[in-house]
């Protein structure tokens, strides 16, 4: 199914319809930046580090990333920073299992503590600035989504999810480094959700990511969130167009095209395809 074949679906009025192209539309535009990326700002994460293992998590945040604002830890024996070597390069990576140490942290550190309504529904963040870069996460169930909806164990599911943050904001991060662009809409979120699905269970489905995204269920929470501002009609189509492309990317997960390319290529691949790349290519 086309965009256009979308879009005659659900009766999209003119402008319900322009606003549906402008939404999917492929903002990548194939433009990949070629000068090589500044990381300069690791030497300072490299001193983090060093001094979090000689004194203590904890005093190495406050001290060095939450200075202004720092933060009282409930659990602080639980946190650890990483310089974690991705496929985008090294970045930093802070872990904040305990749930309100992460919202205190989060809020006090990227929103200079002043509490985000939606910090109880988040459970990564990620910090690109000039100076600094790294990624927080927490040990929340992604997406809010119950071990016993997938039918996993508890531990098991924490695990994964943590794998899922860590991979879906690494790519985030690597769109950013090379194509300029991070934002929450439905094509940076279909392709940061497949490389954390893939990579925490070895293998992609579609159901899981239109789980996570809400695409299938009554509420759609995250894909509510991405699509704020747009009407209910433009919603169903873009709903409509996350279960084409899930279930597209299905298929391509298990192509010889697929095995063949490296983790680069693949999101190189999908940030030049964009959402009508995708549905066209493998158009039924």
């Amino acid at each position: 199914m086309t965009l256009f074949e979308i879009i005659r679906k659900y009766n999209l009025s003119d402008e319900d319809k322009q606003n549906y192209l402008d939404y999917v539309a492929n903002r990548f535009e194939c433009n990949k930046i070629t000068a090589d990326p500044d990381y300069s700002f690791l030497e300072r994460w490299h001193l983090i580090l060093q001094f979090s293992q000689e004194n203590s998590v904890a005093e190495a945040l406050n001290r060095f990333v939450s200075s202004k604002y720092p933060v009282e830890y409930k659990k602080p024996d639980e946190l650890r920073i990483e310089i974690y070597p991705s496929f985008a390069g090294e970045i930093p990576i802070i872990y904040v299992p305990d749930t309100d140490d992460f919202e205190n942290f989060v809020t006090n550190t990227i929103y200079k503590g002043i509490r985000p309504e939606h910090i109880a529904k988040t459970g990564a963040s990620f910090a690109f600035g000039k100076t600094t870069r790294f990624i927080i996460l927490s040990a929340k169930p992604y997406s809010n989504v119950k071990a016993s909806e997938l039918g996993l164990g508890d531990e098991d599911w924490i695990h994964k999810s943590i794998l899922i943050r860590r991979e879906h904001e690494c790519t985030h991060y690597y769109t950013k480094q090379f194509f300029g662009i991070s934002r929450n809409s439905l094509h940076d979120e279909l392709i940061a959700d497949f490389f954390g699905i893939y990579e925490a269970f070895g293998f992609y489905k579609a159901s899981y990511f239109m789980h996570f995204i809400g695409a299938k269920g009554n509420s759609g929470d995250r894909l509510k969130v991405y699509t704020k501002g747009l009407t209910q009609d433009v919603f169903e189509a873009v709903r409509e167009t996350a279960v084409r492309t899930a279930d597209i990317l299905e298929r391509w997960s298990v192509s010889d095209e697929f095995l063949k390319m490296t983790r680069s290529q693949r999101v190189d691949y999908l940030c030049r395809l964009g959402v009508q790349g995708i549905l066209e290519k493998w158009v039924q």
